[in-house]
């Protein structure tokens, strides 16, 4: 046997053995690999073995506040952080794309909740959410945001497209009350709408809620409470990129607790009358910005409002308020902002103790 025929025989030998070991091993499964979604834009990606599309996204956001309270009890300046994660979930089926949504807020103070909860199936939605009857297009940092603003309720509603940019909103949601705790139970779900126009040069809105003010003393019927709202935003970008003016006006009858108005130091849906029944207050308010943009990655927003509150009870405590606030925003990467502004409030009562508030805002925000 030559040395060629030794070196074949002995490389057989170990490609027969080799084989029948690798038979012995067990078979990998084969691997289920996140894949990329792109029917709902970037950041989506199936669920291994489903055909549900997913997309997480947030932000990271701290600020620093300066506050010229007089009171010795409440901080002047005060350091605060927040993280917003939200999960957006999609898929299609015979009936049109099922989403849903869920946004988890948590804060420096240890809570953390639930800001957001609902789905969507076509035009149904249902679940925690902001109200159907929203109309709020000022502010950012600040903004003397007077408007039908950012109220998140348990509802459920429909929103019809009509086509051309054209939508219609009509739902029902929880009730909800500002300054006084008079109110019984709710026995009828509030009705909220809305008409929405978007279009290439901005958007339009008119929007409404009516709701019961039904009280704890049976002795008093209940009352309505309603308000309604506009507002819209147009592009100003022949002024220059990313520039925008909008706008903001409500009137109220008993239903702050939807308005950006609402405070409860200063104001209640109803007040005592002298023979202890109660009146429906009403307020009006009135609120715009102009957004200016210096360059691609900055900004300035100068906002301003008003609003007059209506006392129709015994105390006849009527008030106004004037705001108005400037700030700037500065991208220096993507992905993050950095927003400082300062904003001036000052309330006038009719019966004296009038307030005025100086507060400055520096935001950091980590946007993913």
């Amino acid at each position: 046997m030559n040395i060629k025929s030794l070196i074949l025989g002995s490389a057989a030998a170990l490609v027969v053995g080799g084989a029948a070991q690798a038979a012995d091993l067990p078979v990998a499964e084969p691997v289920d690999y996140v894949k990329v979604c792109d029917a709902y834009g970037a950041g989506y990606f199936f669920i291994p073995g489903t055909d549900t599309c997913l997309k997480i996204s947030g932000y990271v956001r701290t600020e620093a506040r300066f506050n010229d309270t007089d009171s010795r009890s409440e901080d002047k300046f005060d350091l605060w952080a927040r993280g917003q994660v939200n999960f957006d979930a999609k898929e299609e089926t015979e009936l049109g794309t099922l989403a849903s949504r869920v946004r988890i807020e948590g804060e420096d103070d240890g809570a953390i909740k639930i800001a957001k909860a609902y789905l969507t199936l076509g035009g149904f939605y249902a679940g925690y959410l902001t109200s159907g009857g929203v109309v709020d297009y000022v502010g950012d940092l600040y903004g003397g945001d007077y408007d039908l603003g950012d109220t998140t309720i348990p509802q459920f509603g429909y929103n019809l497209a009509l086509g051309n940019g054209v939508t219609a909103t009509l739902g029902i949601s929880n009730n909800k009350h500002s300054g006084t705790d008079v109110y019984a139970g709710q026995t009828l779900p509030t009705l909220v709408a809305r008409m929405k126009v978007d279009q290439a040069w901005g958007s339009l809105a008119v929007g409404a809620v009516l709701g019961q003010l039904r009280y704890a003393n049976a002795d008093y019927d209940s009352d309505v409470a309603y308000s309604v709202a506009a507002g819209g935003e147009f592009n100003l970008d022949s002024l220059s990129a990313g520039s925008a003016f909008a706008f903001n006006g409500f009137y109220s009858s008993g239903a702050f607790a939807w308005n950006g108005i609402s405070n409860g130091d200063y104001l209640g849906d109803v007040s005592a009358k002298a023979d202890g029944s109660y009146a429906v207050n009403d307020a009006y308010g009135l609120s715009a910005s102009l957004k200016v943009g210096l360059a691609d990655n900055v900004w300035t927003v100068l906002s301003g409002g008003y609003a007059q509150f209506n006392d129709e009870g015994v105390a006849d405590n009527d008030y106004d308020i004037w705001s108005s606030s400037l700030e700037f925003g500065y991208e220096p990467v993507k992905n993050l902002k950095i927003m400082a502004g300062v904003q001036y409030t000052d309330v006038d009562f009719d019966n004296g103790g009038d307030t005025e508030d100086w507060e400055g805002k520096l935001r950091i925000q980590r946007n993913f």
